[in-house]
């Protein structure tokens, strides 16, 4: 029966169950677990057998990818198959059916490019399979950038139940870029079969890092041969095989920063490639090696040696300034206001520096590497420290691969402790660092005191509401009431307030909470080096209460109450990433109207996360001058909790939404006034 079939998959399993028989001696090797699918052939099973999650809008059927290199005129190439199969069930899945695949062009002459696509489409009426095929008005190239194109191919007659088929060659220079791409098990659909393989000639010393929370079902790696280069045939190489099954959706959680953190994938970054003959190149082998290389790179540790047109600046701060600190500060604020960021990250100068300066513009990396040079100049150790955004994913302390990092930021020691900044925004002191680039760890580059650095803020994210209020026996509330800001809510808060002009954030204000009437608004700590941002309102809520007969009925949270939980989702595989520490406080005094008491209040709650992780404190209280205080506070005090802590995480905020939510209670008193 096997051997009358031609894939060469199934004669080896027949010869291996055969040999097997013969005797015990031998380990059985376990049948392969790939599916059987060949491009072009759909069978029936496949339409109704696809569907693992019902609220999913496709099922990816089978992804696979397979890399070689090979030479053409001496020059590598990389070379990579794709062949995927998917099954549309959703109108929202549409859009799968056109791939759009950038090539990049090479300065060289020698450009990435795309050959012998393939795509059908593959619908099934009543047990009849037709086909359509891609035709050439299906495919057409566009420039994206003087460095990208893309070519871009749309299958036809896709309607809901139809499975898509394509397969395709990408043919990559080495002198684009010598690493294959990242290889994604996991997708935002569910996966049957995700399988990759690649082989890699012994020249190449590649770091494959897997990452991700599912298992590898395929994880082969055997010794072979590879005729690369003319002359040299048979040259060993390794061949490696990773193949997962039945792979669920990536789910979008809150407080995931960065899907490519958790994605179960594998990534490669070239280490070394050593040719017989030929003088070894290293990369990024180690941690050293990648100091090494950022330090003698032109554009990153050339442009911090030369600084010859800051020193009359540095002479200038020095003289104006006499300590560390003070010196530090001045050189932090001239760089700041001198050049504007033009939004762009950046690991390396993007031009030297002084053509930066003369244009008074430049990226990341123009910008923190002027920094450095400007306090080199003024005698000050100042160092790089590279990271990774938090859009582009964490680093790894294990392996040193560069391309992990996308920016850099200047590093001074003053007091015994690091002083970080980023003169990238004005509303920025030293010492704190923007949002997205507050990603754990960075790398602090020097060739003998390198070493990683903590990216965690000492500034948290602190929010203060204060109250005093009176409450009349119609419902409608009045008073005074303060929301201040401070750390990284005042650091956005601000910079919000700045750029926007008071009407509009005002209006901003009134629109997020149309029920508040704000009679008056002052604003006050909008300066860079104030500590907080406050604003003070007199306003009326008119219809803060509900009424019944003699009773009125009010949730003492007024319009800051937190009405639903984050976290919906009863477990979670992925940790919860605040970025900073926050701390949230409401505290509102409320004078009660005449001849009304309390006939019901809430309890009390004090909630402690483990490892005091965090708290909820939650307390209403009635004193004799006929008044009702609140009291709330939120204080979590980690920047990131771990799957975990999520439990309890989770029913924290189940807590905070359930107390924000109940009722004051108050009945008309005996001895009130009848109207």
């Amino acid at each position: 029966m096997f051997f009358s079939r031609p894939d060469h998959r199934f004669s080896g399993l027949t010869i291996v169950v055969f040999l097997t028989s013969l005797t015990l001696a031998f380990a059985q090797k376990p049948a392969d677990p790939a599916p059987p699918i060949k491009f072009g052939i759909v069978t029936p099973d496949q339409f109704s057998n696809a569907a693992v999650d019902s609220t999913a809008e496709a099922v990816v059927l089978y992804d696979y990818g397979e890399a070689s290199f090979e030479t053409e005129s001496g020059n590598i190439w990389l070379k990579v198959t794709y062949h995927v199969r998917t099954k549309i069930c959703k109108k929202s899945a549409y859009d799968r059916a056109t791939l759009q695949l950038s090539t990049r062009r090479g300065q060289s002459g020698q450009h990435e490019f795309i050959s012998d696509f393939e795509g059908y489409t593959y619908n099934n009426t009543n047990g009849d399979i037709s086909i359509d095929q891609l035709t050439k008005t299906g495919h057409f190239t566009e420039k994206a950038s003087n460095e990208y194109w893309l070519e871009k191919y749309t299958l036809p007659n896709v309607h809901e139940g139809s499975i898509i088929e394509y397969r395709y060659t990408r043919h990559t220079p080495f002198s684009v870029t010598y690493n294959p791409r990242t290889w994604r098990f996991q997708q935002k659909v569910p996966v049957k079969w995700s399988e990759y393989r690649i082989t890699i000639p012994d020249y190449f010393y590649y770091k494959m890092l897997q990452t991700g929370y599912l298992p590898m079902l395929v994880n082969e790696h055997k010794s072979t041969n590879v005729d690369l280069f003319p002359g040299e045939n048979g040259a060993s190489a390794s061949a490696y095989r990773f193949a997962m099954k039945d792979i669920p959706a990536f789910r979008d959680e809150a407080y995931v920063i960065n899907d490519e953190d958790y994605l179960s994938k594998i990534d490669f970054e070239l280490a070394r490639y050593q040719r017989p003959g030929q003088q070894t190149q290293d990369f990024s082998v180690s941690w050293p090696n990648l100091d090494r290389t950022l330090l003698e790179h032109p554009d990153f540790g050339g442009q911090i040696k030369r600084a010859a047109f800051l020193r009359e600046t540095a002479k200038t701060l020095v003289s104006q300034h006499a300590d560390t600190l003070s010196r530090v500060t001045a050189a932090y604020e001239f760089i700041q206001r001198t050049i504007k960021w033009n939004n762009e990250a950046g690991l390396v100068a993007s031009q030297d520096l002084k053509k930066v300066y003369e244009n008074k513009k430049g990226d990341a990396a123009d910008i923190n590497l002027m920094l450095i040079a400007l306090l080199r100049e003024m005698d000050i150790d100042a160092n790089p420290v590279i990271l990774s955004t938090r859009s582009h994913g964490r680093i790894n302390e294990s392996y040193a691969l560069i391309k992990k990092f996308n920016y850099v930021v200047a590093q001074v020691w003053v007091g015994g402790k690091d002083l970080l900044m980023d003169a990238t925004d004005d509303f920025l002191v030293p010492g704190m660092l923007p949002m997205h680039s507050l990603n754990l760890t960075g790398r602090l580059v020097h060739l003998k005191k390198a070493r990683f650095v903590s990216l965690v803020p000492v500034e948290r994210d602190i929010e203060a509401y204060t109250g005093t209020f009176t409450l009349d026996e119609g419902g409608e509330l009045s008073g005074t009431f303060r929301h201040s800001h401070g750390g990284y809510d005042a650091l956005s808060a601000r910079k919000l307030f700045v750029t926007d002009g008071k009407a509009k954030y005002l209006d901003g204000i009134r629109k997020k909470q149309p029920a508040l009437q704000i009679e008056k608004a002052d604003f006050s700590g909008t300066d860079i080096k104030s500590s907080a941002f406050n604003e003070d309102y007199v306003l009326t809520i008119p219809e803060a209460c509900g009424r019944a007969g003699d009773r009125l009925y009010f949730r003492p949270m007024i319009t800051q109450a937190h009405t639903t939980n984050p976290f919906k989702e009863t477990e979670r595989v992925y940790p919860v990433d605040f970025g900073v520490q926050t701390e949230e406080t409401f505290i509102a005094t409320y004078t009660l109207p005449k001849g009304f008491v309390v006939e019901e209040m809430p309890k009390p709650v004090s909630m402690v996360l483990p490892e005091n992780g965090g708290r909820f404190i939650y307390q209403v209280t009635v004193n004799n001058d006929n008044q009702l205080q609140v009291i709330s506070r939120i204080l979590l005090r980690k920047s990131m909790y771990y799957a975990g802590e999520y439990g309890a995480l989770r029913e924290l905020f189940s807590r905070i939404v359930a107390k924000h939510a109940e009722q004051v209670v108050l009945k008309r008193g005996i001895i009130a006034d009848k109207k």
